[in-house]
């Protein structure tokens, strides 16, 4: 089921660690809801012109902001806070741990607005605030499987219960692969429109290994064996064998698996007894990657397909 978000508290964006938030003023209002997923630097709009002000969108104040401010009398200063922030705005984040004078927040409060500091350029700041409410506010689903980094590509090894998935991406870790999630998988569309996968946080580092329980692959592996998020480029379906099923002997199937509305290309590989699952995908990324190269299958060098 495909799920949106529609707003989200101020305090949640404060517990994100990577925003460094330092300070926060106006506290009793950090239940403010934010509806927009990027930030915005308002400019003009300190000076009066507020055409172009989206009060659903975080406001950034960085030096220039400030400094505009601190050059004003203290008059003309409180004239234009007072006009910009009853527009009512979810919340100010000041940058580079810059220093505000009461009066800013004092105005603020009056207008239920929190204002947070952050110690971060007004750049970083901005990107990665962006990239945490784009993440948010994007459409995503959950899918059952195994998503692993393997060879730079994002690999989604999906299938029935018990068929071996987890024991497959176990091996492929111990050949230097590294771990997305295990058995849950969240699904987004980052700015570029992409499916980006991420572990759920309950189970974030856990692999079950049926035999073995539930076991950490830091523990046993070290840091560098999982990856917070990686973009999904291939599907490998694992399914039971059966005598029945015509498989694609040639390599000319092209088989696709959605994600968003994304068409993401897959490989169905039969599992049957002998069968080293871990070689065939490795083998078969590495197949997708020649192809993306433009090197020429085997129905294309039969055939001389894609001559000129």
């Amino acid at each position: 089921m495909i799920r949106v978000n529609k707003g989200i508290e101020i305090s949640k964006i404060i517990e994100q660690k990577d925003l460094r938030i330092v300070k926060v003023y106006n506290k009793k209002w950090v239940n403010n809801k934010v509806s927009h997923p990027r930030a915005q630097k308002p400019g003009l709009a300190i000076a009066g012109y507020f055409k172009y002000l989206n009060r659903n969108r975080i406001q950034i104040f960085g030096k220039t902001e400030i400094g505009y401010l601190n050059q004003l009398d203290s008059n003309k200063k409180e004239i234009q806070l007072r006009k910009f922030f009853a527009i009512k705005l979810s919340a100010v984040v000041v940058t580079e741990n810059q220093e505000i004078d009461e009066l800013i927040t004092s105005i603020a409060k009056r207008y239920k607005t929190p204002v947070l500091i952050s110690n971060l350029t007004s750049s970083l700041l901005t990107s990665r605030l962006c990239s945490f409410l784009f993440r948010y506010f994007s459409k995503k689903i959950k899918i059952n499987g195994v998503l692993m980094d393997i060879l730079g590509l994002g690999v989604l090894i999906k299938g029935d219960s018990g068929i071996g998935k987890s024991e497959t991406a176990l091996e492929l870790i111990n050949k230097g692969y590294n771990l997305v999630a295990d058995d849950l998988i969240e699904f987004y569309l980052n700015s570029n429109d992409e499916p980006i996968g991420r572990p759920i946080d309950k189970i974030k580092e856990w692999i079950e290994v049926r035999g073995l329980g539930i076991i950490n692959i830091i523990d046993i592996f070290g840091a560098g064996a999982v990856l917070e998020e990686k973009r999904l480029d291939v599907v490998v379906n694992l399914e039971r064998w059966s005598s029945k099923k015509k498989y694609d002997r040639l390599g000319e199937g092209n088989l696709y698996f959605q994600v968003l509305g994304k068409d993401i290309p897959m490989f169905d590989i039969p599992v049957a007894p002998g069968r080293d699952l871990s070689t065939l995908i490795e083998v078969a990324v590495k197949y997708f990657i020649s192809i993306k190269r433009g090197n020429k299958s085997f129905i294309e060098h039969l055939y001389g397909k894609g001559e000129k």
